[in-house]
């Protein structure tokens, strides 16, 4: 009987804190947005599937990566509608590596960009960084 309500008590204390200890981790991770774009614009949402070279499967929307510099690539999700392609140009070439150092506690926006005429020129991008208390769009590439 007590060794069940030992770990009754273990149980919860380790249920009160895993939201502490979830808080501390991704004050501790970068966050990465991947589905959020600004609607005018030509930057389309996109799926990470490589990060540093090797293949991932990572949730659509974003998500946490550890602080340092990495190199992602994915697929775009266009929508026409939004951005037209130039006539005639149907070949989309794969983009490069976007490679980023990302820093703890940041919020990273990514997008491709498909703003330029020539479709070898679209890329991944930063399109907005999130701090503590500040927001940068469109950092320094």
């Amino acid at each position: 009987m007590k060794h069940a309500i030992t770990k009754l008590i273990i149980a919860a204390l380790m249920l009160a804190a895993w939201p502490v200890a979830a808080e501390l981790l991704v004050g501790e991770m970068a966050k990465l947005v991947t589905e959020s774009t600004p609607p005018s614009e030509c930057l389309a949402p996109v799926v990470i599937t490589s990060i540093d070279g090797v293949r991932q499967a990572v949730p659509g929307k974003g998500f946490l990566i550890e602080p340092g510099a990495h190199s992602l690539n994915g697929q775009a999700i266009l929508d026409t509608r939004k951005c037209r392609r130039p006539e005639g140009d149907l070949k989309i070439s794969r983009a490069d590596d976007l490679v980023v150092n990302f820093e703890a506690g940041n919020t990273y926006y990514i997008a491709y960009d498909r703003s330029a005429q020539n479709s070898a020129e679209w890329k991944l991008l930063v399109w907005k960084v999130e701090q503590a208390g500040s927001t940068l769009a469109y950092p320094e590439q």
